[in-house]
């Protein structure tokens, strides 16, 4: 359904999904079937016992590596791969990652662990830089840096010298993007979230099944953008603002990435 819509210039929309990949290969072409246009895959690591463990999964790695390949095989590209990397957990396994992925035309983007939502138990001393990731890279496979696509991207974009593609990072801990933000959440319920760090959300289901025309639910959430204030990850460096927010963020599972 959601295919079927175009932008306000008349372009089709660019429907993505993110997925573990579990069910990928079964259902990758049904979903390119009904209109999706690609996917990012979340993928932690190379070796399954620390992909279990990242995970808490009942799967293999090659399972998800068998759904990536099914989707780009039936044209769901360009294919992102999200490793999140956590120090002393899984960092061993940023120079694999990249090594098996570059030259597939898969995007591999390193991001930073996060303290989303209240239950990923994150600690401050487990975040690795991503100045860190692509060094390791670097020291391996000589990356060169490449410009954002758009403004307000929220990867770093490197590209391998060799012409092998190229990675992202998302720094969003080390180098706060908030600024530049241009992301805005809708939950399955109808609320709308600013951030990913969001603690309360706007009802917008209560206008759409309100009566109020489509003029009135534009003007609702441009006034809701434009009075944000949301900048946790700016503000993250203070103990007092990660306490008084911590029990209170909204779990990425319920509002997406």
């Amino acid at each position: 359904m959601l295919a079927r819509i175009e932008t306000v210039s008349g372009k089709p929309l660019d429907l993505t999904l993110t997925t573990n990949a579990s069910l990928l290969a079964r259902k990758a072409q049904s979903l390119r079937d009904a209109g999706l246009s690609r996917v990012s895959v979340s993928l932690d690591a190379m070796d399954d016992a620390t992909f279990r463990r990242m995970n808490d999964v009942d799967f293999a790695v090659a399972d998800v590596l068998h759904g990536i390949e099914t989707a780009q095989a039936v044209g769901l590209a360009p294919i992102k791969v999200n490793m999140v990397v956590k120090r002393g957990t899984n960092d061993a396994e940023i120079v694999p990652m990249a090594r098996h992925f570059r030259g597939s035309g898969i995007i591999v983007r390193y991001i930073e662990f996060m303290d989303v939502g209240a239950s990923n138990h994150w600690q401050m001393d487990e975040v690795l830089p991503s100045a860190e990731v692509v060094r390791r890279i670097d020291e391996v496979f000589p990356l060169a840096p490449v410009q954002a696509n758009y403004s307000g991207e929220t990867a770093e974009r490197w590209r391998y010298r060799d012409g092998g593609g190229e990675i992202g990072v998302i720094s969003s801990v080390t180098h706060a993007f908030c600024g530049d933000c241009s992301r805005i959440r809708l939950s399955t319920e109808g609320r709308l979230y600013l951030c990913l760090f969001a603690t309360e959300g706007y009802d917008l289901r209560a206008l759409l099944r309100g009566g109020y025309s489509d003029l009135q639910v534009s003007n609702a959430i441009a006034q809701v953008w434009q009075g944000r204030t949301d900048n946790y990850s700016e503000q993250r460096s203070n103990p007092a603002v990660r306490q008084a927010r911590a029990e209170r963020k909204i779990e990425m599972s319920y509002i997406g990435g």
